[in-house]
């Protein structure tokens, strides 16, 4: 693995300058294209793990690494590997071109999770202080009909869950979206539940895992708490409804 990252990170540096503007690097790029096609599936994530981290670091050279993220996944397809790392803002909006290419955005995994089921489930090690990106994925959807959006939003994993019903039963992070978060996240239910009818029988599965995340946090569930208000309005149940068999 060391050798291979030696490797591409000199087809990277010696091919072209990096200046203050994203040029076409189309000598300096084929030949990295050729070395990641030939690299294996771990391998390539952590080229493509070294390039977001490139990019994040300059705002000035983040378009110019994300172009060539887009490029080796467009020449080998989506890593299904990776759909489980792309747990963040900043991780979506690097890697938005390339989902945007052939359905990446409905690509499922062994779990049969696509991205916005690991978007929305946010980490499952730790809590995260970072919202979801609600509002990201809903300004996608209504401003650039994105269509594999809207279809990923509808498929299920392999426990029968939608990415926003993993959400409401695994995101441990119980703090408040905020009103701008909020106001999308409704706007993804919407989108959803027009396309397909709600599946009920998920309603036991979000409780058990909801409630699993409030004895781990020593919370005790009541009205106030927002996530209370978002399984009442995906299922269609009452606030009451919804504290009485949490409990």
């Amino acid at each position: 693995m060391k050798q291979n990252m030696q490797t591409f990170i000199r087809l990277l540096t010696s091919g072209a300058e990096l200046t203050n503007t994203a040029v076409s690097t189309s000598d300096h790029v084929d030949p990295l294209l050729e070395h990641y096609l030939a690299s294996s599936e771990p391998e390539n994530i952590a080229q493509l793990a070294f390039l977001y981290q490139q990019g994040q670091k300059s705002a000035v050279k983040f378009g110019f690494y994300q172009a060539i993220v887009t490029k080796l996944i467009k020449g080998k397809g989506l890593p299904l590997a990776l759909i489980a790392l792309l747990t963040s803002s900043d991780l979506l909006s690097f890697f938005t071109p390339a989902l945007q290419l052939a359905g990446n955005f409905n690509k499922t995994n062994a779990q049969q999770r696509n991205v916005l089921h690991y978007l929305l489930a946010g980490s499952s090690t730790q809590i995260h202080a970072i919202e979801p990106p609600c509002n990201y994925l809903r300004s996608m959807m209504l401003f650039e009909s994105n269509e594999a959006l809207c279809n990923g939003l509808c498929q299920r994993d392999n426990e029968n869950l939608t990415p926003v019903e993993l959400y409401l039963c695994v995101n441990k992070n119980l703090k408040a979206l905020s009103n701008h978060e909020l106001s999308a996240l409704f706007a993804l239910i919407e989108i959803e539940q027009k396309q397909q009818s709600t599946n009920h029988d998920n309603y036991v599965k979000v409780i058990k895992g909801v409630a699993a995340i409030f004895r781990a946090q020593a919370q005790v569930a009541n009205r106030e708490l927002q996530r209370v208000l978002v399984i009442a309005t995906y299922y269609h149940k009452s606030i009451n409804e919804v504290l009485g068999d949490i409990a």
